[in-house]
């Protein structure tokens, strides 16, 4: 039996977390202006939160409020968070009334009107978005995904990547790659959502969540200036400007996979996955690229520096002891060109070239990269001489 192909309007966009620091509110308030939730569904319990000292929190379910039980203190901080179970339960509660309604953007311009009109400020501190695949034969599976990262067939600002696999079942296995770093402006998750959903289930139970839950999902994690940015574009889209295009247009400007490592082509399924979209005006501080971490541990702990050190010691007269692979003085700050970099050095040199716009040099740096756990000139140098002691007064080598 074909399977049909798959079709833009089965991919379908959510909120999957959304964490925001309010200043001036009552717990009150937000739970009767904000969320629009009756009072008598509330409970409170003591509690924390990681990184604040809230001591109270207040509850609908899986909906939370961290703040203060002092009433002053309380109008100075408090924190909502809502997990992916919390945004699915409060959407689901809103659509039952309408179910042409945009749950969360409406919640998005109450908290800004609100902002707009007196004196409370928020900050959103994490806001997760999530395109679910429901196509019987989904746009791409996991395996290709992963396939794609390991042969460095995508583009994502530099960012570094990780796969996840553990056993579904006796025959199968449930496998995630995330791409990004968790904690940092934006994350990428992409994984099997039914496996998820149906992990400890069995028989017709589980069945019946692996075929009726989304296949393939693809997560966003965002914090810091784009999860501000991105909740501020979701209080005033159209009607033409759905959720879901909105998500695709922002995955478009962080994340592509490509037919080859030219990068001049993206891979069809990858363009017709991210169709029709909407591209967000996101402001992004600066990050350094995990390149320029390596550039500053080079200039305060590495070759520069121990250099620095050589030659201090030196112009001291102080004797070097070198083991028999090193040679001295060491040709540290010489050029070489057929000098080969190890796999992590060459990934980090693509990643630092991608966020400069310049991926003509990555198939040079793919030349000059071997496999293998240290970096090594090709072909061979000469044998090294292989002094034990050696005095010397002058290096040639060293920066004045």
């Amino acid at each position: 039996m074909i399977q049909p192909k798959p079709i833009s309007n089965n991919v379908l966009g959510k909120i999957d977390w959304f964490q925001i620091v309010i200043q001036g509110l009552a717990w009150t308030t937000v739970y009767t202006d904000i969320l629009q939730i009756s009072l008598d569904c509330v409970t409170v319990e003591d509690a924390t939160l990681k990184h604040e000292d809230y001591d109270v929190m207040y509850t609908c379910g899986p909906i939370r409020y961290y703040t203060y039980e002092n009433q002053s203190k309380q109008l100075g901080r408090g924190t909502l968070v809502m997990s992916g179970q919390a945004c699915t339960m409060y959407e689901w509660a809103n659509l039952a009334e309408n179910s042409q309604r945009n749950v969360f953007q409406e919640l998005a311009l109450r908290i800004i009107d609100l902002a707009s009109s007196s004196s409370i400020s928020f900050d959103v501190k994490r806001l997760d978005l999530a395109l679910d695949d429901y196509n019987e034969k989904t746009f791409f599976d996991i395996d290709l995904i992963i396939g794609k990262v390991s042969r460095k067939q995508f583009l994502s600002k530099g960012r570094t990547n990780t796969v996840y696999d553990s056993e579904f079942d006796k025959r199968t296995r449930s496998k995630t790659q995330v791409i990004g770093a968790r904690g940092s402006e934006c994350m990428f998750r992409i994984y099997e959502k039914g496996k998820e959903l149906a992990m400890g289930l069995s028989g017709v139970e589980r069945e019946v969540v692996l075929k009726q839950a989304p296949q393939i999902r693809l997560e966003a994690e965002t914090r810091k200036d784009t999860a501000n940015d991105l909740f501020i574009t979701i209080a005033y889209l159209t009607k033409k400007e759905t959720l879901t295009n909105l998500i695709r247009g922002f995955v478009s400007t962080e994340l592509n996979f490509y037919s080859d490592t030219t990068y001049q082509v993206i891979s069809r399924w990858w363009s017709d996955y991210l169709k029709p979209s909407y591209i967000p005006n996101v402001h992004r501080r600066y990050e350094k690229s995990i390149f320029e971490d390596t550039l500053h541990w080079f200039e305060v702990q590495g070759p520069y520096a121990v250099t620095q050190a050589l030659f201090f010691l030196s112009n001291n007269g102080i004797e070097i002891l070198a083991n028999n692979t090193i040679e001295l003085p060491p040709p540290l700050l010489g050029r070489r060109d057929d000098y080969c970099w190890n796999q992590d050095l060459a990934n980090k040199l693509i990643d630092f070239v991608t966020k400069e716009k310049r991926m003509d040099l990555i198939p040079l740096i793919h030349q000059r990269n071997r496999v293998g756990d240290s970096s090594h000139y090709r072909p061979p140098t000469p044998p090294y001489v292989r002094n034990r002691i050696r005095r010397f007064n002058n290096l040639s080598f060293c920066l004045n």
